[in-house]
C-alpha cells in the first residue's frame, strides 16, 4: 500500500496567473487517498481561481509577511513530507524557506524554467524534451523526468463559447502572423527573425497585441523597430490590452503564431492550441530555450519545431504554402490537444502521483541504507 504523502505546495501564484492556469485542472485529478494538499501562499491577492482551487487542498496558510525562519518551522511542524517551489526566482518566491529543509524531500515545479541553485532543493520536475540527458548538468537539482511533459495547461474557462473557426487566410488570400508576447521578449534579434520571414512573403501581415501597447508611444515605437527590419506599417496591426476573451476570441484573425527566442511563450502557446493555431517555435539549448519545443512535441506537432533561424524562416514559407493543410490542422486541433498529454490532467496527475511516491521512496531507501 502506497502511503499518503503530505505534498506542501509553495506559491503566490494561486490565482488568476499563467501558474494557476496550469495547476487548476491538475489538482482536481491528484487522488486525495495518496496525495493530502497543504498550500503556503505567499501573496495576499486572491481571486476566483483561487476559489476553484481551494477545495483540492486540506489546508491553506497565508505565510506573507511571516519571517523564513518562522515559515520553515510551521511547515516542518505540518509534518510535510515533500514541498515543492512553484516560483523559482520569480516575484512573491520563498526559495530562502527552502534553505531551512523544513520538508525531507524538496523540489522545485512549475513556474521557473532553470536551476534555482538552492542546496535544500533536490528535484527539478521536468520532461525529456525541455531537459535532455545532456543538459542535466545545468542544474543544482537531480532532474526527476516526467513521461510526456512538465506541463498541463487548464481549457480556458470562457463566459460564451468561444469555437474555432475556419483559417482566415482562406477568405483572406494572405497569411496573418500573430505573437500575443509580452514586451521583454520582443528583442530586435527576434523582430529580424520575422523581418525574414515577412519579406520571404511580401503578402503576409503581422498582428502583434499585449498590454503594452495600450499606449501610443509604445505602438509608435514597436512600427518604427518592425519597418527597420522591413515590415512596413500597413502590413502590421498593433493592438492593446483586452479581456481574457476577448483575446482568446481573436485567434480567429490569426492564421500561425511565431514564437518568440530564447524565452518562447508558454501560456500564450497553449492558448493558441486550443484555439486552434500552431506555433512555430524555434528550439533553444536551456529548459526555458526548449519550453516550446516540449509543448509543440507534446501536441503531436513536431514539424512546427525549428532547430536554427534559416529552418524557422523556411518552415514558415512552408506552412504558409500549403494553406489547405494548415485549415486542415486547424479544424482538428482542439479536440487533438484536449486528448493529448498537454491537457490529459487525469493522466498528468497520475504521472505527477508516480514521481512524488517515487520521490519518497528514495527518501525512505536512502534514510534505510544510512
Amino acid at each position: 500500500r502506497k502511503s499518503v504523502l503530505k505534498v506542501g505546495l509553495v506559491s503566490g501564484d494561486f490565482r488568476h496567473h499563467p501558474v494557476g492556469f496550469f495547476l487548476e485542472s491538475v489538482l482536481g485529478h491528484l487522488n486525495a487517498e495518496q496525495i493530502e494538499l497543504i498550500a503556503y501562499s505567499t501573496h495576499a491577492q486572491e481571486d476566483a481561481l483561487t476559489a476553484r482551487i481551494k477545495p483540492n487542498f486540506k489546508a491553506w496558510n497565508q505565510i506573507v509577511g511571516m519571517d523564513d525562519e518562522t515559515a520553515a518551522k510551521k511547515i516542518h511542524a505540518d509534518g510535510i513530507h515533500i514541498l515543492i517551489d512553484l516560483a523559482g526566482h520569480t516575484a512573491n518566491n520563498r526559495l530562502p524557506v527552502f534553505g531551512w529543509k523544513p520538508a525531507p524531500v524538496q523540489a522545485t515545479w512549475l513556474g521557473y524554467f532553470a536551476s534555482t541553485g538552492v542546496p535544500g532543493i533536490n528535484y527539478v520536475i521536468a520532461d525529456p524534451v525541455a531537459v535532455p540527458q545532456q543538459h542535466q548538468d545545468q542544474f543544482t537539482e537531480t532532474v526527476w523526468y516526467l513521461p510526456d511533459t512538465r506541463l498541463c495547461f487548464t481549457a480556458p474557462k470562457t463566459s460564451e463559447p468561444i469555437a474555432v473557426n475556419n483559417l482566415p487566410a482562406l477568405r483572406n488570400g494572405y497569411v496573418t502572423f500573430a505573437s500575443f508576447q509580452g514586451m521583454a521578449k520582443l528583442t530586435d534579434q527576434v523582430l529580424a527573425l520575422w523581418g525574414r520571414v515577412l519579406t520571404a512573403l511580401p503578402e503576409a501581415r503581422l498582428r502583434l497585441q499585449n498590454s503594452y501597447m495600450i499606449s501610443a508611444n509604445a505602438r509608435e515605437e514597436m512600427t518604427l523597430r518592425l519597418s527597420q527590419v522591413g515590415i512596413s506599417a500597413e502590413r502590421v496591426s498593433i493592438v492593446g490590452p483586452s479581456t481574457r476573451d476577448a483575446y482568446l476570441a481573436s485567434h480567429a484573425e490569426v492564421d500561425m503564431i511565431l514564437d518568440t527566442f530564447p524565452y518562447p511563450g508558454g501560456t500564450t502557446t497553449c492558448e493558441a492550441l486550443w484555439m486552434g493555431v500552431p506555433t512555430l517555435t524555434l528550439a533553444g539549448d536551456t529548459m526555458l530555450g526548449l519550453q516550446g519545443a516540449s509543448l509543440m512535441a507534446c501536441a503531436g506537432l513536431t514539424q512546427w519545431i525549428a532547430e536554427d533561424e534559416d529552418d524557422y524562416v523556411a518552415r514558415a514559407v512552408g506552412f504558409a504554402g500549403n494553406l489547405d493543410e494548415l485549415a486542415l490542422l486547424r479544424d482538428g486541433l482542439r479536440e487533438k490537444v484536449l486528448t493529448s498529454p498537454l491537457f490529459d490532467a487525469a493522466l498528468f496527475a497520475h504521472h505527477l502521483e508516480d514521481a512524488l511516491q517515487g520521490m519518497w521512496q528514495k527518501k525512505i531507501e536512502q534514510i534505510a541504507k544510512n
